[in-house]
């Protein structure tokens, strides 16, 4: 069935066009750069979303690729694509926060019109983006301090339908580690527990912006279109097996000081094995942390500097199936 004319921030998009819009948050002096696609004939509103975490660039290379790349005549749907929510924080490299408040938009996820423009970031997602949404894409990469296997999660705390849909269309991307995700404080997580299925998928780390990671993204995306039948792709990538991962022990550095680790993303340890220690200046062992169980190392801090509260490593301990 053709779609009809789409009236959205501000825009008219005929069926068959697309526009580029500056979001304009409760009319803050604040652009979140965007394309609106409203494809020829009907389908469902996908969204997807990259630079939430502003110096995690792969994914914002790939949300400008492909929405210059599709053909608004080819889709059966709307695609709203949000090239880099944290644009300012990309001018200024704050890595995961928003300059002008401080804020991580992927922390502590409510939104606030008369808040900072991180509160009034997350009241336009919640209030405008979120209603219309059919299922929501977060690209993530690993930040200046984690090293990562690329992985991807997908939400399992929100009611059975969103899990059911969220894991079937993490089971077509071709990405080997599926994480189950209890998690409601970011944006596709939060809007899980409102009744929306996603994923967030990383790829890369240490704020680099390597070819093999924004393709993976590109790839990513028009698996998923294609899976929800907005946009049919042609070719296929080679089956990968993919692990699914219910249960993951993330450990927090418990002292501050120099981080010496053992292991890198993709490593398996058995239980007891040594992830890594922590030092003071005087090369005196702080801090020593080891496998609970047997385990995946699915990302991992990287830097030597490390605080109390940082995330050591995420260890993946619970294999639950193996899809092909």
């Amino acid at each position: 069935m053709k779609n009809e004319t789409w009236s959205f921030l501000g825009e008219k998009i005929e069926a068959g066009q697309k526009a580029q819009v500056m979001i304009r948050p409760y009319g803050e002096d604040y652009e979140i750069p965007t394309t609106i696609i409203n494809g020829e004939n009907t389908g469902k509103t996908i969204v997807i979303n990259g630079g939430l975490h502003s110096c995690e660039f792969p994914g914002v290379v790939a949300c400008m690729t492909t929405a210059g790349e599709i053909d608004p005549k080819k889709v059966s749907g709307r695609i709203i694509i949000i090239h880099c929510l944290n644009s300012s924080g990309f001018i200024e490299r704050t890595d995961a926060i928003v300059p002008e408040d401080g804020m991580n938009l992927n922390r502590d996820f409510y939104g606030d019109k008369n808040g900072t423009i991180s509160r009034k970031i997350m009241a336009f997602l919640e209030e405008e983006i979120m209603p219309i949404a059919d299922f929501i894409m977060d690209l993530h990469s690993g930040s200046s301090m984690e090293q990562m296997a690329s992985c991807l999660f997908f939400p399992v705390g929100a009611s059975d339908e969103v899990a059911k849909i969220s894991m079937g269309a993490a089971s077509n991307i071709a990405i080997e580690h599926l994480i189950a995700s209890r998690s409601s404080d970011g944006f596709y997580s939060y809007a899980a527990s409102k009744g929306i299925p996603g994923i967030l998928v990383e790829r890369g780390y240490n704020n680099t912006c390597e070819k093999e990671d924004y393709e993976g993204f590109i790839q990513d995306i028009y698996l998923l279109l294609d899976h929800f039948n907005v946009l049919e792709i042609t070719h296929r990538p080679e089956e990968v097996e993919r692990i699914v991962w219910m249960k993951t022990d993330y450990i927090e550095a418990q002292q501050t000081g120099v981080w010496f680790p053992r292991i890198e993303p993709g490593m398996f340890v058995k239980k007891g094995g040594l992830i890594g220690t922590v030092k003071d200046f005087f090369g005196n062992v702080i801090g020593e942390y080891r496998a609970s169980e047997d385990c995946r190392i699915m990302y991992n801090h990287y830097g030597l500097s490390i605080n109390k509260g940082d995330n050591v490593a995420a260890c993946g301990i619970v294999k639950h199936s193996v899809l092909l």
